[in-house]
């Protein structure tokens, strides 16, 4: 993955958060992994196997976790005073328990920079550093934060997104793709099964900037897919709307309601997720709709 990190320019300072941002990166993961490494046990041995795998990880990193910070704070001009000041100690004890920590220097700070741009830019969800390049890189030396970028162009030229942009292959494939638009399934963390993202093909923000082709196709896309869509997912109404916030980017969403889901603004405010399978069963049930449908005609 390449970078725009100038390695001469980092400072010491610099190596310090590069070296507390990696490892608590890496005990972010571990703490995951083991979450999930558990999950095909029985709930009881799952339980204190979580339990264990927990304690020992923490009980392997905490310590070194704490020399990391102390280096980052002594590195970005702390003094031993303010060390005391984190771990209760006099400003001579501090001194005498602390100052051979040692700070991990990464072998090759250029690659675990960019590793973090694109690791945090995938866990983002909707703060502010979600919505610019290198977000890690930023907050080196020196550097100018980057300005705001498009998550939909960025996508599909398989750049770092957060996770709420979507994936350039959606589950079960895009629908449609012909040049103008793009039909797909929406990020399945934060939609339902067989919400539908259409996306102009072209760069642009609203309504007000359609061409001729894209006003002409877009009413007969959402009549195209609003049908199917109701008889693959049971859906008694299809919310359909778009806002550009997340991303100035034209797109709009097909939300299906199901009966018994609160329904209208409420729901659009809340309205589930599901599991990429259960995406990916849904679109398979539109596809085959939409070619009954197109054999009917």
């Amino acid at each position: 993955m390449e970078s725009n990190v100038d390695i001469p320019d980092l400072t010491d300072t610099d190596l310090a958060r590069l070296a507390l941002s990696g490892q608590l990166r890496r005990l972010s993961e571990s703490l995951r992994l083991a979450v999930v490494a558990e999950d095909d046990k029985p709930l009881a041995v799952r339980d204190g196997a979580l339990a264990a795998d927990l304690w020992s990880l923490l009980a392997t990193e905490v310590p070194q976790l704490r020399e990391t910070i102390v280096g980052y704070l002594r590195a970005s001009g702390g003094s031993w005073q303010d060390v005391a000041d984190l771990d209760d100690r006099t400003e001579d004890e501090a001194r005498a328990r602390w100052a051979g920590a040692s700070t991990r220097r990464s072998p090759d700070p250029a690659a675990e920079v960019a590793e973090l741009d694109a690791w945090y830019v995938k866990h983002a969800q909707l703060e502010p550093l979600a919505r610019v390049r290198d977000p890690f890189s930023r907050l080196l030396s020196g550097r100018e934060p980057g300005g705001r970028e498009c998550l939909v162009c960025a996508k599909y030229a398989n750049l770092p997104v957060p996770a709420w942009a979507g994936f350039p292959t959606p589950p079960g494939g895009h629908l449609v793709d012909d040049g103008t638009w793009r039909v797909g399934h929406g990020p399945t963390p934060y939609w339902p099964a067989g919400t539908l993202l259409i996306e102009s093909r072209r760069h642009f923000l609203d309504y007000a900037d359609f061409s001729t082709e894209e006003a002409s196709t877009l009413g007969p896309l959402i009549k195209r897919f609003t049908e199917p869509l109701k008889e693959a997912t049971g859906a008694s109404r299809v919310h359909i709307f778009s806002c550009m916030e997340g991303t100035e980017h034209f797109h709009l969403w097909m939300v299906p309601r199901v009966d018994g889901e609160t329904a209208g603004r409420t729901f659009i405010a809340d309205p589930g997720y599901c599991t990429f399978p259960e995406a990916e069963e849904v679109i398979g049930r539109v596809r085959s709709a939409l070619e009954r449908a197109a054999a009917d005609r």
